[in-house]
């Protein structure tokens, strides 16, 4: 409590004006501070008290596809600014729809939200439901800022995540509609379907395929005819030489044994190379003993008898050299024999193995056109399916075209939100400190205004017209607003 005196030496020191104020301000102290403190209270109080909402938001932008060359062409004139965007009107109508909303409801069960017991009857479902939707149009706020072709979308909950996923959900949704609002689906379906035909049986054939070249041991047709026809050419050729070698031993031998049965002086051809190249080279050395021997003995004839000593030497020498001609001659000849069987073995081994091939190649043959018959299905499956493939992308350029030209672009998709937007305790405390402060102080001078009490000699004076000559202030312990009494 602040003394008279204490009063009276402020309004000394003050001018008349701030001397009311203040004097106003201190005889109603309890009632501004009893009123800035109930209302910074109770609003301080409400605000931790009542449960945080968050609000999740995203942003669409929708264009309107204007083909400017037709525009053109046709002199036709482009919409204006106040105009040209009308169509996003249509597509919040959309958004709004019973179908898209009704999705949302029965995705997020938001038909039993705060209920703690579920309806009995199909009846009271129904009702829950209808007042879900209605809730749920209600609470969803869907806008078009200035006038722009951006559309935004936000929801609040108590739940943050809920209301991102909500927003999220219904962007998707209301896509989802659009699309089937605005298509014309049948022969996208059906080429839909002839592809999945189309597919499957693909797929069949080329399991088939599989199945074949792994029974068949097959791997690249291409690669495994190129090696059968390389080793059949192989076969040919080495049996060519193997005949041609043999057929030249048969006839060095023929004439050999032609040679040793007309006892004639025996010459080994030359027309191809001897296997037993060290016999011949003795045979010559024979020759050439023996004809040296020859000589001799007609030189010694030409002297002496046959039956002289050193002749019928000679002669006994000439007849051992000529057996061993001979006889080197039918080794040879044995050798060549043998030689010409070998090679005719060979050359019927290199046969068999060429008719083996040719067999293999045969069956091949066999194998490569079944293969192929199995391909071409493949072939032509894939042709079916890339024609249909093609005629369900033209389908789906059409549907696009349908959708009346529009393309829908999610600008920021909904995020969960970190901070509430109610309530928003500092902004509340700083409002109820001011209206606290304001309203206390407007409630005192209200009071004040209509308080006709005397308080003061000035006060006396005002309403009486009389001057004061003086005063005697009459202290009086129990007085509560220490202001006493004026006698």
């Amino acid at each position: 409590m602040v003394e008279q005196n204490e009063i009276n030496q402020l309004e000394e020191q003050q001018p008349a004006s701030l001397r009311s104020f203040l004097f106003v301000l201190f005889k109603r102290k309890k009632i501004i501070l009893t009123f800035f403190f109930v209302v910074v209270g109770v609003v301080a109080t409400g605000s931790f008290i009542m449960p945080e909402i968050y609000r999740a938001e995203s942003k669409i932008l929708v264009e309107k596809e204007v083909d400017s060359e037709k525009a053109l062409l046709f002199r036709m004139n482009f919409p204006q600014g106040y105009e040209k965007y009308d169509f996003v009107n249509a597509e919040m109508e959309i958004m709004q729809s019973y179908p898209v909303i009704s999705s949302i409801v029965q995705r997020f069960r938001l038909d039993t939200l705060g209920q703690t017991n579920q309806p009995r009857s199909e009846e009271d479902q129904e009702n829950n439901f209808s007042r879900a939707i209605k809730t749920f149009q209600e609470s969803i706020e869907v806008e078009n800022p200035k006038n722009s072709n951006i559309i935004a979308i936000s929801y609040e909950s108590k739940d943050p995540r809920l209301a991102a996923d909500v927003v999220n959900t219904f962007l998707a949704n209301y896509i989802a509609y659009r699309s089937e609002i605005s298509a014309e689906s049948d022969s996208y379906k059906f080429l839909e379907e002839q592809m999945q035909i189309a597919d499957n049986k693909l797929r069949s054939l080329e399991q088939d395929q599989a199945n074949f070249k792994e029974k068949k041991e097959l791997g690249s047709p291409e690669a495994q005819m190129a090696i059968l026809l390389t080793r059949l050419t192989d076969y040919e050729k080495s049996i060519t030489e193997v005949r041609t070698r043999r057929i030249g031993k048969e006839a060095k031998l023929a004439v050999i044994i032609e040679q040793l049965k007309e006892g004639r002086d025996i010459s080994i051809p030359s027309t191809e190379s001897s296997d037993s190249p060290s016999r011949e080279k003795y045979i010559a050395k024979l020759k050439g003993e023996l004809l040296d021997m020859e000589l001799r003995r007609g030189q010694l004839l030409q002297k002496f008898t046959p039956q002289y000593e050193e002749v019928v030497n000679l002669t006994n020498e000439i007849e051992a050299t000529k057996a061993k001609i001979e006889n080197e001659i039918q080794q040879i000849v044995k050798m060549e024999q043998t030689a010409v069987r070998a090679l005719a073995a060979e050359e019927r081994v290199l046969q068999n193995s060429i008719d083996k091939t040719k067999n293999e190649l045969r069956e091949f043959a066999q194998t490569e056109y079944e293969f192929s018959q199995i391909s071409r299905g493949i072939d032509d499956n894939r042709d079916i399916y890339s024609m249909l493939l093609k005629q369900r992308e033209e389908a789906r350029l059409s549907l696009a075209k349908l959708e009346r030209g529009v393309k829908i672009k999610v600008v920021s998709p909904a995020v969960v939100p970190r901070e509430p937007v109610r309530p928003k305790k500092r902004l509340n405390i700083a409002l109820a400190l001011f209206l606290g402060i304001t309203g206390g102080l407007g409630l005192a001078f209200f009071m004040e205004y209509f308080d006709h009490t005397i308080n003061t000699p000035d006060d006396l004076e005002k309403y009486t017209g009389i001057p004061v000559l003086g005063s005697i202030r009459e202290i009086n312990g129990h007085t509560s607003n220490g202001a006493g009494s004026w006698q």
